[in-house]
């Protein structure tokens, strides 16, 4: 029994001596196998990069089957994808792109320069309504030679290799169909990409048509195998039903909401920045008090913004004071940010005429002006007439009381009679002691106080604030109202459907106050929230705001490659953007990502919207393998 005891001691510290030396001379590295299952809130409709922008759900899987020019890795940093090369001629206008050899469509078809341009002019011809075509217009695109294509720029544009990272189409499908049929293409919901998933199964409710499951295999064909084997996505119709999903574990990853019920938490979470904001825009093409500098400048000071984030967010967003995001972009902070300060606020306000009662803030009555004229012996008229009835009111001032349009002695009387009984406010500021018969400014004024008939109605100061139908931005709206409410201003909430919000607000400007947020992009281009050309659709200049000092440095900004020389610009238009009171800048909030522990080679990272979370995907992993080092 000894021997088989220090036999069987021997045998196991040689295992373990082994495994030990086997250890230290192999490092674990990733390996293909294992799957992922991900919930959503949504429906996917145009898998599809021409349209895939106005859908969530789209835009995030649009990432994961198709590939473009360039991309982002996992750590943020811009890479060539399906191009080998890029040179950059003519000051930056001109950038010819040599295409990767060898590189295949999920159907085995070759990709060449013929899918860059099918896309771009695809994108271009407004029949086919793409959500881009904005982003492409102006731009040129030329093949060169079956793996090379110039595009041409109008005028330079310094981040442009973003735009490169433009999903491309493949055209020896999409050009046998035709521009009016494009959104209605079975190729929509069945894509064919050079990405590193391609879709192989699609579930459709059967009485809706509305599809509930996707399922995404490793592409074969792709330049970037992905380690995942496979990925299903589940789709919902409401974040409540996404909850009890996860709760039942039918679902891995999601999205943490910023709002509602708080999520089961089992996996790791990975919170990525996004260059973003949400504000109150003011449309400064609108009728009304809020044209008014003083106005804007009141709502922003009336604003508690910490107060919105702790009621609102449990604390969980950031408050932001620019249109440029400093602290995200390394350059300082405003010199004025704005503040909270009611005092401020009520001052402003009654610089405006506007006076603060037990019924809220209002615009008085316009003050009488029945007595304009200067009147003297001799003068005739209407307002004569006026000035006679009034002095007949009091017998003691006029007992003649004759009202005759004619200024005649008795009426001269009669207004000495009433300058002497109001001396200490018509004569005395004109170091007088009796009265001159004359009617002039100051023997006006009390005229009008006493027998003017006010001009209008009291106004209240009452303002319309629209956003998209949306369960946060609601409550956003609802804090707003409450806060401006407290210092007396009437606030009516107007929101809608987003097809119908799109439709008929956001592209016609159809508001007083928005509520609404906007993306930046990982190089800052705010030219088209700011640019007075960028007033009306497509343009996003929601404050409908026009300054040409502003529209110069985005111009400069956009042609501007030098690091530091970006940033002195941007500080200098912040400081501009923000002196004209535009927009109530509010908070930003983390986009939160929950993924099983299970996954590993996750990095949270500056992502440009929450697509981009798939950025480097193909680097997830779930099972590992030794190799010798």
């Amino acid at each position: 029994m000894l021997v088989a005891v220090l036999a069987l001691v021997l045998i196991s510290s040689g295992v373990l001596l082994l495994r030990a030396l086997y250890e230290t001379v192999t490092i674990e590295i990733p390996s293909i196998g294992g799957q992922l299952t991900e919930g959503m809130v949504g429906s996917p409709r145009f898998l599809n990069p021409l349209y895939a922008e106005a859908n969530d759900v789209d835009r995030d899987l649009v990432r994961l089957v198709y590939s473009g020019l360039f991309r982002f890795t996992e750590t943020g940093e811009l890479v060539p994808d399906l191009a080998e090369r890029v040179t950059v001629q003519g000051e930056g206008r001109f950038y010819e792109v040599e295409l990767k050899e060898g590189v295949k469509w999920q159907d085995g078809a070759p990709f060449s320069a013929d899918d860059v341009v099918f896309t771009i002019a695809t994108i271009q011809d407004p029949a086919s309504k793409s959500s881009v075509r904005a982003n492409w217009i102006g731009v040129n695109v030329q093949k060169l030679s079956s793996m090379r294509v110039r595009f041409e720029l109008q005028d330079p544009y310094a981040p442009f290799l973003e735009r490169l990272t433009l999903p491309l189409l493949p055209a020896h499908i999409w050009k046998n169909v035709s521009m009016e049929n494009l959104p209605l293409s079975g190729f929509n919901l069945q894509p064919v990409g050079t990405g590193p998933y391609q879709v192989t199964a699609v579930h459709q409710d059967k009485k809706s048509g509305a599809v509930r499951e996707i399922t995404l295999k490793s592409n074969p064909h792709t330049l970037r195998p992905p380690f995942l084997e496979r990925l299903t996505f589940k789709f919902y119709d409401t974040q409540e039903e996404l909850r009890k999903a996860v709760g039942r574990r039918e679902v891995e990853s999601f999205a943490i909401p910023s709002y509602g019920e708080p999520f089961p938490q089992r996996g790791e979470v990975y919170d990525f920045t996004l260059p973003r904001y949400f504000a109150v825009f003011f449309n400064l093409s609108s009728k009304g008090s809020i044209e008014e500098d003083n106005v804007r400048e009141a709502l922003r000071s009336s604003i508690d913004k910490s107060r919105l984030i702790e009621q609102v967010f449990g604390g969980k967003a950031r408050q932001v004071c620019s249109p440029v995001l400093p602290s995200l972009f390394e350059i300082s902070a405003p010199e004025h940010p704005q503040e909270f300060d009611p005092a401020r606020a009520l001052a402003l306000l009654e610089q405006e005429g506007f006076v603060k009662t037990e019924g809220g803030i209002v615009l008085p009555p316009a003050p009488p002006t029945n007595f304009q004229s200067r009147l003297v012996t001799g003068s005739t008229g209407e307002e004569v007439r006026r000035l006679q009835e009034c002095l007949s009111q009091d017998p003691a001032l006029y007992e003649e009381g004759t009202v005759s349009g004619y200024f005649g002695p008795l009426t001269k009387e009669a207004v000495v009679r009433f300058q002497e009984k109001y001396a200490s406010e018509i004569l005395a500021p004109e170091g007088l002691k009796k009265g001159t018969g004359t009617v002039g400014p100051s023997t006006r004024t009390k005229l009008n106080e006493i027998c003017g008939e006010s001009q209008g109605e009291t106004t209240p100061l009452r303002l319309t604030l629209s956003f998209p139908e949306h369960p946060l931005l609601e409550k956003v709206a609802e804090n707003l109202k409450a806060q401006w409410e407290e210092l007396g201003i009437r606030i009516i909430l107007s929101s809608s459907p987003s097809p119908d919000f799109t439709r008929e607000v956001l592209k016609e400007r159809n508001y007083e106050m928005l509520l609404f947020g906007e993306i930046l992009g990982v190089t800052p281009d705010p030219f088209p929230f700011w640019h007075s050309s960028q007033g009306q659709d497509p343009g996003l200049n929601l404050s409908v705001y026009e300054n040409k000092n502003v529209d110069r440095l985005l111009e400069a900004l956009r042609q501007e490659s030098g690091e530091e020389k970006r940033k002195e610009t941007l500080e200098e238009l912040q400081e501009e953007i923000l002196s004209d009171a535009p927009a109530l800048f509010l908070y930003d909030i983390p986009y939160s990502y929950e993924l099983p522990q299970k996954v590993k080679g996750v990095n949270a990272h500056l992502i440009g919207d929450p697509s981009h979370r798939f950025d480097g995907a193909e680097n997830w992993y779930v099972e590992t393998k030794r190799v010798g080092k």
